[in-house]
């Protein structure tokens, strides 16, 4: 997947010639864009992009062991588990599968993606892109393919660095080598997805401190304590033990709010899911004298897609907004009933305060049509409807209206016969008509 920044976005169409701009941009170019992605980085990649990992139905799983899996009560895993016996005092979120048709596949999947992944090379055609010593404390690492001479061992902070797309691969070597992490481990991304760093150890993993990344071991994997916390994947080919805080869930890759007039456009996307019931959306108005505001209110429900090792991509329109400053956030909900939430992101509603009687849509219509105004300063307002001949049809507003915010009404004509009316807004002295036609 190319990625392209939000400055490349807006350069690109500003050399657009203005005709078109106006034909294709109206919701694009009139907002403001406010973009929620993986910060851009100035970083020299030193090696091109290894090729994607295939998990097969192994990717389906949080946790999964060859043998035995051991989840202790301080544990809460996201996602499926899977093993041969399974003993859990923690929390899981997805489905256990204990010896099933479902496990052994997704087994069989794994022992081909270790022996795939140690065998790789990349696309430029070496081994690995570099050797790394045994330590990893205070590396800054781009993506590659990195292969160490024997155990790996990490105990303060190793920075992957990069986009969404970087794929990045340890390998600790020879059979009988491991990786070891201690309390101060910490795996920091810069731009980079969990759901693509991939450690293959050709032994045992001892995992504490803050560790990212899939783990694919040949033989144990084991949460050293209770404050250990994996953003990933754990897939041992023996036992795996969990002993720590966390195996975590659904990886947001980016979340974008484009205000447009009383409108606001949200994006977002996965890299991964786990388990996803859905989202709920919420909104708070920010900076108001309203008692209500910046109290987060629930307004819409997107549903997820499960459990999923691709890209998913939703949206929502927020068509309920006057002027005014908002945030946004998202609340991710599990199957099981657990949540979190996403970062906010604000956008500015700003409506012209300007007397503006607006088509109404759709127009033709038959037999409701919805007439939209704004107003330059708050005040008595009378929206009626006339006949050809200036009859007054009917008063759709009649009393004191706010200015700055866009005011939609309903006109039903299903006891009118077809024909040509006219809406007339007059507020603060300003007078305004459009005409309307009514098809039965």
């Amino acid at each position: 997947m190319k990625t392209y920044y939000t400055t490349n976005i807006l350069n690109r169409w500003t050399r657009l010639p203005r005709i078109i701009r106006g034909f294709l941009g109206v919701p694009l170019c009139v907002g403001l864009i406010v973009v929620l992605m993986m910060p851009t980085v100035a970083f020299s990649q030193p090696y091109t992009n290894p090729d994607l990992v295939d998990l097969g139905t192994a990717g389906n799983y949080r946790v999964l062991s060859g043998t035995t899996l051991t989840i202790a009560g301080t544990c809460t895993v996201t996602g499926n588990v899977g093993g041969t016996a399974v003993t859990n005092n923690g929390s899981v979120s997805g489905t256990t599968d204990v010896g099933n048709p479902a496990y052994d596949a997704a087994i069989s999947a794994l022992n081909s993606a270790i022996n795939t992944l140690a065998a790789r090379t990349n696309i430029i055609g070496t081994t690995g892109n570099t050797l790394v010593g045994v330590g990893l404390d205070g590396l800054n690492l781009g993506r590659g393919i990195y292969d160490g001479p024997g155990t790996f061992t990490l105990n303060a902070t190793l920075t992957l660095t990069g986009n969404a797309t970087d794929i990045f691969i340890f390998r600790t070597g020879s059979p009988g080598t491991t990786i070891i992490t201690g309390s101060g481990c910490i795996v920091n991304l810069v731009g980079v997805l969990a759901s693509n760093v991939y450690w293959i150890v050709g032994s045992a993993a001892e995992i504490d401190g803050d560790f990212k990344g899939n783990i694919l071991a040949r033989t144990y994997i084991t949460q050293t304590s209770v404050t250990t916390t994996l953003n990933g994947r754990a897939l041992g080919q023996t036992a795996v033990t969990l002993d720590g805080a966390s195996v975590l869930p659904v990886e947001l890759l980016a979340f974008t709010a484009t205000a447009n007039r009383t409108k606001a456009y949200l994006h977002w996307s996965t890299a991964t899911e786990v388990n996803n019931y859905g989202f709920d959306i919420e909104r708070r108005l920010i900076n108001s004298k309203s008692s209500t505001a910046n109290n987060w209110t629930k307004i819409g429900f997107v549903e997820g897609n499960g459990t999923s090792n691709s890209a998913h991509s939703y949206s929502y329109t927020d068509a309920s907004v006057s002027s005014g400053t908002y945030a946004y956030r998202l609340k991710q909900i599990d199957n099981n009933g657990t949540y979190k939430y996403s970062s906010e992101t604000e956008i500015t509603i700003a409506v012209p305060k300007v007397v503006a009687l607006n088509q109404n849509y759709p127009n033709p219509f038959n037999p409701t049509t919805t007439i939209t105004f704004t107003l330059a300063q708050d005040g008595f307002t009378t929206l009626k409807i006339y006949d050809m001949l200036g009859r007054e049809v009917t008063t759709l507003v009649n009393g004191e209206m706010k200015s700055g915010v866009m005011n939609a009404v309903s006109f039903n004509a299903s006891k009118l016969s077809s024909g040509v009316y006219f809406s007339r807004l007059e507020s603060s002295g300003n007078v305004q008509t459009k005409t309307l036609m009514l098809l039965k």
